[in-house]
């Protein structure tokens, strides 16, 4: 089986990303392959960070079939934010705890309460070219918590066209609709469709 390495520590993100991405490929983590320090999410967008993990991996491994990702909760009336800062919301080191309770006490009062989830992921391919996907779903930001499943904004985010949290909905339907994975059906069409040009 061939093998797409994963530029995460994240072990949900990556056993989520394991349950979206069944086409034959094995998805490999950073810890997995001996890479142990954290990588510095310095840009400011969600696709120089998705690079900046790819890169990272890929020079470690010397190679390969590398991923990036970086996911972004956009917040209409907070002009978008916090976007490629999502996971430090609160600050270095936050817990999703935290960067839930800044969000909502930022929208107390707020009527509009739309936001979308964005992933971008960056594909290095063996030869070094450098692929981007991205993934949207759409929703609205909840005035409390619910659910206790997912993990980071997942109990306060209600994707478009349903009542309950991502927390709240059963794991299938997150997998089936969510940003990731659209992100990654773009990117298993594209390794198909090289995989079918590269076919005797």
């Amino acid at each position: 089986m061939r093998k797409l390495f994963v530029a995460t520590s994240n072990a949900h993100k990556l056993d989520e990303m394991r349950s979206i991405f069944t086409s034959g490929w094995q998805l490999v983590g950073m810890r997995e392959v001996g890479f142990r320090g954290d990588i510095d999410e310095y840009g400011d967008t969600l696709e120089e960070n998705a690079y900046l993990k790819a890169k990272a991996l890929f020079d470690h491994l010397g190679g390969g079939w590398v991923i990036g990702e970086d996911t972004g909760l956009e917040v209409e009336a907070l002009g978008g934010k916090p976007g490629a800062r999502t996971a430090r919301f609160a600050g270095e080191g936050a817990t999703a705890q935290d960067n839930m309770a800044k969000l909502l006490r930022l929208l107390e009062g707020v009527s509009d309460r739309s936001a979308q989830f964005r992933t971008v992921i960056a594909l290095i391919d063996p030869g070094g070219g450098v692929h981007y996907f991205e993934g949207i779903c759409r929703g609205r930001i909840a005035e409390h918590p619910m659910g206790t499943g997912g993990f980071g904004y997942d109990p306060i985010f209600i994707p478009e066209g349903y009542e309950k949290s991502f927390a709240a909905l059963p794991a299938e339907v997150k997998n089936r609709i969510s940003h990731r994975a659209r992100a990654l059906a773009e990117l298993r069409d594209f390794i198909r469709h090289l995989e079918e040009k590269s076919a005797p």
